[in-house]
């Protein structure tokens, strides 16, 4: 997508930008910005418009690292159940083998034996260490047609997200 260039005003500053994202995509984030200026500066007579973006710039700073540490957490984690899904399935391989190779049903009660039991609650997480998930990350709204087709850099990461917590529940569900 070719950049596009787009005249915008924000905290009474106007400013010539590029971007190669859509107009309303641009103009949202504007708005979005534009409004957070003008809370702080509204809020609190002293602060300048200067001190407010750079508030702003610090919040929006500080729920980005939170997003990418929340997505390294589940991404570490799943790696952990994959891992652990992997090893079950080798055991299981190996125990229908035995099987098939006409093994006595009780070599074949005493392999099972070896294998740690699991209840249905505890699923593959057996052999899997928690992994601190207790940041506070807010929980994103639900996109409009028109923020579906937003830019794929930011898109891919929240769909990242989105896909990878829904993996983790559908595993830790079945």
């Amino acid at each position: 997508m070719e950049k596009k260039k787009y005249d915008v005003v924000i905290a009474d500053v106007e400013m010539a930008i590029l971007s190669d994202e859509r107009e309303d995509f641009v103009m949202r984030l504007v708005s979005d910005l534009d409004e957070k200026i003008r809370k702080i500066t509204l809020s609190s007579k002293r602060c300048s418009k200067m001190d407010a973006a750079l508030l702003v710039a610090l919040d929006l700073s500080s729920e980005k690292m939170k997003a990418d540490k929340r997505i390294r957490n589940l991404e570490a984690q799943i790696g952990l159940y994959d891992a652990n899904l992997r090893r079950l399935r080798e055991e299981n391989a190996k125990l229908k083998n035995a099987m098939l190779e006409g093994k006595s049903a009780d070599t074949t009660e005493e392999a099972e034996e070896d294998v740690p039991q699991q209840t249905e609650t505890e699923g593959t997480e057996t052999d899997v260490e928690q992994l601190d998930m207790t940041e506070s990350v807010p929980a994103e709204k639900e996109e409009t047609p028109a923020e579906a087709q937003q830019a794929p850099a930011a898109k891919s990461r929240g769909d990242k997200l989105r896909q990878i917590e829904s993996l983790l529940r559908g595993k830790s569900n079945g």
